[in-house]
């Protein structure tokens, strides 16, 4: 199964991408987690990106395509995947499109979360994320088990 999970920030796309990665055993790729690791293995791509992130600028779309194609070579996503936010704009959507069609795969499907903004202010104002791992939280409804740290790796936690 290859999918496209879009919506808002605070729309609950990692709650559901949970659900889904694992009832179909796929993995899980959103464009955070790919620039962390590349910036963390120093790869050519992450250094680029590194180049634009550092002066405050957002990631050319060409790039991000860039990152998010190397991810889905990986061997782990043979059997499909979940694209979290991703592509967040048309330019990046076609670009993927592209891609795929290069790598003779296609989408099965693409799920759009809409969500009232009163509930995603509620959301966004209330979420802690850890500074370590980046695990999310909620001051109100999933607080962590200790004040201001990561039940995860027992990190700082930030709004």
């Amino acid at each position: 199964m290859r999918v496209v999970l879009l919506g808002p920030p605070g729309a609950g796309k990692g709650t559901q991408a949970a659900k889904l990665i694992n009832k179909y055993n796929i993995p899980h790729i959103s464009t955070g987690d790919i620039f962390r690791k590349n910036l963390k293995e120093k790869t050519k791509l992450g250094l680029k990106a590194k180049e634009y992130m550092d002066k405050g600028l957002l990631v050319p779309d060409e790039l991000v395509v860039d990152i998010v194609k190397d991810r889905l070579t990986e061997e782990d996503c043979t059997e499909g995947f979940l694209l979290d936010g991703f592509p967040r704009t048309v330019e990046q959507a076609e670009a993927l499109k592209a891609e795929m069609s290069k790598l003779k795969i296609s989408l099965d499907g693409v799920i759009n979360i809409e969500i009232k903004d009163e509930i995603l202010i509620d959301r966004l104002t209330n979420r802690l994320v850890c500074k370590k791992c980046g695990a999310t939280y909620n001051a109100k409804s999933n607080k962590p088990k200790k004040d201001n740290a990561c039940d995860v790796c027992d990190g700082e936690l930030y709004i």
